[in-house]
């Protein structure tokens, strides 16, 4: 009896995976192919702090060209950093707080079909071994050994197939422009500058190295014309650096922003001059369920268990940034889309939703 150990061991293993209950959760993916940029956006009675991110390659060679980006905020930000492995913890907590629920449905069928030739298998042997105690017709005598044989075949078969069952589930200096301040935070040397034409700020930013065209004007034009600031920062790790501090998961260390604004708001006007797709991940923090009127798509929505932003009160520069006693954000909501350039021409702007009632998505696959 020691034979049938190890099979029925194994029959219980698959069973048990098959049927538990459908539901996987998958992790967030940074997809090589395409630009990405996530978020994590903090409001509380008028003032948003943005926690920002984007991909990022470490240039090769030894002199390697400067990369930067310019983000438009509606006032003067108060400016911070944190390390980029650091911002990969925040964000992977997040991500486990609001992955959605998937079921899926191959992976139950295939385990269900295994499961079944896995007793006929079963019964088939143990017929085989019945057989030469027991009186048995004459088919089963003249055809016992080929049985057997076929039998222990597909119990091997269904072994091996278990244990790639768990793996079908797994399958980003000009004239008329106000320089209002300069700091150094984290890995960015950061320009917050401000200008009446959209022009000459384009002029400043591409004699600081950062390459705009005639092509991106409209997007400039749009936040000068409402009086915006910019924060051009440029990407100027110390000699010495940890390159996981810089750079995690291809993400760059996050820029921090800070800034009063009656509404929460993620600029997206300027990511759209670069013609590409975008995937954006926005998480949001506040007191109630937001709502961006269908600019992106709502994949999670419901309380904010735990206390995950405190990890931002430890990690920052500078120290004091974030205070823990106002980080009681008790709504967190998650948007998720890969954006076209035409979808990214304005600015997402978030209102309250009429409802706070959870959400959760549910996806279904094969």
């Amino acid at each position: 009896m020691k034979l049938f150990v190890i099979p029925i061991l194994f029959l219980a293993a698959i069973a048990s995976a098959a049927f538990a209950d459908g539901k996987m959760y998958w992790p967030e993916r940074v997809l090589p192919e395409i630009p990405y940029q996530r978020a994590l956006i903090l409001f509380d009675e008028g003032t948003q702090t943005l926690v920002l991110q984007s991909k990022y390659e470490i240039p090769k060679g030894d002199n390697p060209p400067p990369i930067g980006w310019v983000v438009p905020v509606p006032a003067v930000p108060e400016l911070a950093s944190m390390p980029a492995d650091s911002a990969e913890e925040l964000f992977m907590d997040l991500a486990r707080r609001s992955t959605p629920r998937v079921t899926e449905v191959w992976p139950t069928v295939f385990g269900v079909l295994l499961v079944t030739v896995t007793v006929g298998a079963l019964a088939t042997l143990l017929l085989c071994v019945l057989s030469l105690v027991l009186p048995r017709p004459a088919w089963l005598r003249r055809n016992r050994e080929p049985l057997a044989r076929y039998a222990i075949l597909v119990l091997f078969g269904c072994f091996f197939a278990g244990i790639l069952l768990p793996s079908l589930g797994r399958s980003r200096g000009a004239d008329g422009v106000d320089l209002i301040a300069e700091e150094r935070v984290g890995i960015y040397d950061v320009s917050v500058v401000r200008s009446d034409s959209a022009e000459r700020l384009i002029a400043w930013l591409n004699e600081h190295n950062f390459r705009f065209g005639d092509g991106d004007t409209a997007a400039f034009e749009s936040h000068v014309s409402k009086g915006w600031c910019f924060v051009a920062a440029m990407i100027n790790p110390s000699v010495g650096e940890a390159k996981q501090r810089v750079v995690s998961e291809g993400l760059a260390a996050p820029l921090i922003l800070r800034f009063p604004s009656p509404n929460p708001i993620y600029p997206l006007a300027l990511t759209a001059t670069g013609g590409f797709e975008t995937e954006v991940l926005i998480y949001l923090a506040s007191s109630s369920k937001m709502t961006c009127k269908d600019r992106m798509t709502l994949r999670f929505a419901g309380n904010m268990p735990g206390q995950p932003l405190l990890r931002l009160e430890f990690e920052t520069t500078p120290k004091g940034f974030f205070d823990a006693v106002k980080m009681d954000f008790p709504y967190l909501c998650k948007f998720n889309d890969t954006l076209t350039p035409d979808q990214m021409r304005e600015d997402i702007v978030f209102t309250k939703a009429e409802d706070d009632e959870p959400y959760r998505e549910h996806i279904v696959r094969w």
